[in-house]
């Protein structure tokens, strides 16, 4: 066993570093409507009213895609994600404190960084150095992350909210970003092969086979400026696809 640890190719240890990230910061997200009956029950505000908060944490989220896009070709694409994880920890262990619409409205705007950080683009690019083949099964295995994290932080947040309260919850939930998604995110992803002496996952290096060959094809990527992007058509079309 020890010796397969070993002959695998360090891109998969990536992908599971993303996909944890991915799965923390997504269930963590998705968690949010388990809060509404205990929070409103207690501060006595609407639904609709704590709803606008979890709503515009979203409508930011989406804004700030683009900014994440940016810094991760700007700056370090993994420390660049794991700030969002450490944002998110922190506004979540914070929420426990808040007694007043403005403080939640603040904590919530402040999260959604994080949110933008911890998901999407940046964890995109980094898998995607990684692998040149069976790119799109890496990128569906760290995007799926997020709806695993649903699967088992809402049930796992429901739990605290019936043993305990709804600040506990939240504790939980910060905690786990902080204590445990972090520290795995931080030891196993790497921006790119070439930090650990690797070639891309399916790049032969000189015609010879390798590690990141094994099983897989010769590749060789596109890269595009963002100006020439603008002026294909295919950009225009998967714009509009997340957007619907």
């Amino acid at each position: 066993m020890v010796s397969t640890l070993r002959n695998t190719f360090y891109g998969w240890y990536v992908v599971f570093g993303c996909a944890m990230v991915t799965l923390g910061v997504s269930g963590g997200q998705f968690s949010f409507g388990v809060f509404l009956h205990p929070m409103t029950e207690e501060f006595g505000w609407s639904r609709g009213t704590l709803s606008l908060a979890f709503g515009i944490t979203y409508m930011i989220s989406g804004l700030l895609r683009p900014l994440a896009g940016y810094l991760a070709d700007r700056y370090d694409a993994k420390w660049a994600s794991l700030s969002g994880v450490v944002i998110m920890g922190f506004m979540l262990v914070l929420l426990p404190l808040v007694n007043t619409l403005w403080q939640l409205y603040l904590v919530f705007g402040v999260m959604s960084t994080g949110i933008t950080l911890g998901t999407g683009p940046i964890l995109t690019k980094i898998v995607s150095q990684w692998f040149l083949t069976r790119r799109g099964l890496t990128l569906g295995i760290t995007g799926g992350a997020g709806s695993m994290g649903a699967m088992l932080l809402v049930p796992a947040t429901s739990v605290f909210l019936v043993l305990l309260d709804w600040r506990e919850a939240y504790l939980f939930l910060g905690l786990l970003l902080l204590v445990v998604v972090f520290p795995i995110g931080a030891f196993l992803i790497k921006n790119q092969p070439g930090d650990k002496g690797l070639q891309p996952y399916g790049q032969v290096p000189d015609g010879a086979g390798g590690p990141g060959a094994v099983g897989s094809r010769a590749a060789t990527p596109e890269h595009v400026t963002f100006g020439q992007a603008l002026r294909t058509g295919f950009f225009y079309r998967l714009t509009f696809g997340y957007f619907v």
